[in-house]
């Protein structure tokens, strides 16, 4: 009865001493894996020799100067936008504004529709004066009396 007893004594303080040394195994592993993991930590925090700064301040200066840039393209990008619309909105007011002081100038700056447009606009306008006839493609006499452009250059011609 008694090496029974003893027996079972030995039995539980072997399973406490391995689970000890279980223990202690797991814990220097532990340790070692911080360690690590906190030398890993530092040689990217750290200063690096030579006074150049650490592996992660060149990794944010280097994203920061990413985003900085595409920030700027951006901005950028916004401000020409908004000084093209500007410029366009005055050059159309200017063109109104020639237009109306004098029609023929107005047409031949071009105006919305583009110099090509005006210089056709013009030649409808001016194209059944020239040839002498009314401007809504008749080509009789005109009733207002008066001769027509052709004809008046014809006469200080001569």
């Amino acid at each position: 009865m008694f090496a029974a007893l003893l027996l079972g004594i030995s039995q539980i303080l072997a399973v406490l001493a391995l689970s000890r040394m279980i223990r202690r195994i797991i814990n220097a592993k532990q340790a070692e894996l911080e360690m690590r993991a906190e030398a890993a930590l530092h040689k990217w925090l750290d200063a690096q020799e030579g006074g150049k700064p650490s592996k992660m301040a060149e990794v944010l200066d280097a994203g920061g100067t990413v985003i900085g840039l595409a920030a700027a393209r951006s901005i950028m990008g916004a401000l020409s936008a908004e000084k093209s619309h500007t410029a366009r909105a005055a050059n159309g007011m200017a063109d109104e504004i020639v237009g109306g002081q004098n029609p023929i100038l107005g047409l031949l700056s071009g105006g919305k529709r583009g110099k090509g447009a005006a210089l056709a606009r013009l030649a409808e306008v001016l194209g059944p004066m020239l040839m002498g006839g009314k401007p809504n493609g008749d080509n009789g006499t005109q009733s207002s009396g008066s001769a027509s452009v052709s004809a008046r250059i014809r006469e200080k011609a001569r």
